[in-house]
């Protein structure tokens, strides 16, 4: 599992779903074809806790990449916009929220990313500028 698909995992398992979610195994709800083929793989929950501390970390000391890190996998907001058939914008993307090319935007979160997998090997606070 790559640590892309680690921190989707955490996003997930970082939002409320209010007890809508259905549990990972059961036996009388299946998962539906299409959805197995995206499906990762859950972490466990002291993954989970030890990256959620670390992200803590990363707003106290960068809040710019803590808010993108925030919006691309805890909130799971579109990168660009989004627009309906009439092309009238209907949900607006992280570039233009946060004023972003696409390029400073890979560069944050790529060094977001790499920020938090160093401080979850080094057990220390290991930022990236």
């Amino acid at each position: 599992m790559s640590f892309k698909d680690v921190c989707i995992q955490w996003g997930y398992w970082a939002t409320p779903r209010l007890g809508t979610e259905y549990p990972n195994l059961s036996v009388s709800i299946p998962v539906p074809p299409v959805m197995k083929s995206r499906r990762v793989v859950p972490i466990k929950d002291e993954l989970a806790m030890e990256i959620d501390r670390c992200v803590c970390v990363m707003k106290k000391v960068t809040p710019e990449l803590y808010d993108l890190f925030m919006a691309t996998y805890a909130y799971r907001l579109p990168v660009y916009d989004l627009r309906n058939k009439y092309k009238v914008v209907t949900q607006r993307g992280i570039l233009t929220r946060f004023g972003l090319s696409d390029r400073t935007y890979r560069y944050h979160i790529r060094t977001a990313e790499t920020s938090l997998k160093l401080m979850l090997h080094c057990h220390q606070c290991v930022m990236l500028a």
